[in-house]
């Protein structure tokens, strides 16, 4: 019995394995004869499907072996792109990995830009998505994957110290994204985001509105120094409000949105907290103002006379539909520009410094409201 079953498997996997073949074929053919132009979007994994008669292994097998060849570049949340060499023509391999929380608007819109630089270079870029456990320990069979067919450079996006550290062991240079040098001794460089410029604009604003004191409700193990430094010689005095991740091999937008209304429902429980609110919160992220702001009116906070809201926003978007707010946005295609200049530098051969001073921000909203303005009076 057991023989026969391990045999079916067999069967099974082989079938799966001619049907993925017989797909990259028509896919590679039409890609070639010009039925689908560079830069379009094949056709979604479902509707592949349906059009081959086929399960989803057996598409999925197919886009990824007509990834390895060049001719396209699979990218999630985005789809399947076609890039229209054959895997010959390209001078190299880049790997972009981030973590699976990491895919809101910001960051993908960052991933598509330093892709889209690296292919018009004539590197080929690979987006790797991680997802961690509950222990904080990510999956690295996707790199591992990548690394064994070769990889010039890798532009690392993640919070795991397991990926520079096999990187390190890999002997494949990278750059870090938003990092301590410290933390990463054997990076090219940390690029950061240029945020002193955009903080300075911050501070201006919640001292026209009166503001001493603000609560910063921010991820755990998260920090700016630049902002500290600032805050502090403003005569700002700031509490920061950490929001704890239960599940980290769970975690989405919606459990970022639900970490902080706990956070800030927790806080409101302490009658202190609750009768002694500060001027102002700052929220990092716009998924933390969304759950944030709900436990404020769930908690009979008046908005915004009571509290000035302020939103680091990474979608770009109105999380906070109806609800008075500023919002400060980086420019996550500015970002894309500073990384891929510096990444395309060393992998020519040239020196270059990364200029993170090049990343924009965008500032919607800095103006002293009409409560604030009348309370300084």
């Amino acid at each position: 019995m057991a023989d026969n079953v391990k045999q079916c498997r067999g069967v099974a996997v082989a079938h799966s394995r001619c049907v993925s073949d017989a797909i990259t074929d028509a896919l590679r053919g039409e890609i070639t004869g010009g039925r689908f132009k560079v830069g379009e979007r094949l056709p979604p994994v479902g509707n592949l499907r349906t059009r081959f008669s086929a399960g989803e292994f057996a598409v999925r097998s197919a886009l990824h072996k007509l990834r390895d060849e060049g001719l396209v570049s699979v990218v999630k949340h985005v789809g399947t792109v076609v890039t229209g060499k054959s895997s010959r023509a390209w001078k190299g391999h880049v790997l972009i990995i981030r973590t699976s929380t990491a895919c809101s608007f910001a960051p993908q819109r960052f991933t598509i830009s330093l892709a889209a630089q690296f292919e018009a270079a004539g590197w080929l870029a690979h987006s790797v998505f991680l997802k961690a456990d509950q222990n904080g320990f990510c999956d690295v069979e996707p790199i591992m994957r990548h690394l064994a067919g070769g990889v010039a450079f890798a532009v690392l996006c993640s919070e795991f110290r397991q990926i520079p550290e096999l990187m390190d062991r890999a002997c494949v240079p990278y750059v870090v994204v938003d990092g301590y040098t410290r933390e990463f001794p054997g990076a090219r460089a940390v690029i950061r985001n240029a945020t002193h410029g955009c903080y300075a604009d911050l501070i201006g604003y919640l001292r026209k509105n009166g503001v001493r004191n603000i609560l910063e409700v921010d991820y755990e193990r998260r920090t700016d120094r630049s902002f500290k430094v600032q805050l502090a010689g403003s005569g700002i005095t700031v509490r920061r409000l950490l929001c704890k991740c239960e599940d980290r091999g769970g975690l989405d937008l919606g459990g970022v949105r639900e970490m902080g209304h706990k956070a800030l429902s927790r806080f409101l429980l302490d009658d202190t907290n609750r009768a002694k609110l500060p001027g102002a919160i700052l929220f990092d992220d716009d998924y933390l103002a969304a759950g944030g702001v709900t436990a404020l009116l769930q908690a009979g906070v008046r908005i915004p006379g009571d509290v000035l809201v302020v939103t680091m926003a990474n979608r770009g978007n109105a999380m906070l539909a109806g609800v008075p707010h500023s919002q400060i946005e980086f420019d996550p295609d500015s970002m894309g520009d500073c990384v891929a200049k510096y990444v395309l530098a060393c992998l020519d051969g040239r020196k270059a410094r990364p200029k993170s001073s090049e990343v924009r921000f965008i500032a919607d909203g800095l103006a002293p409201t009409p409560e604030r303005a009348t309370e300084k009076h």
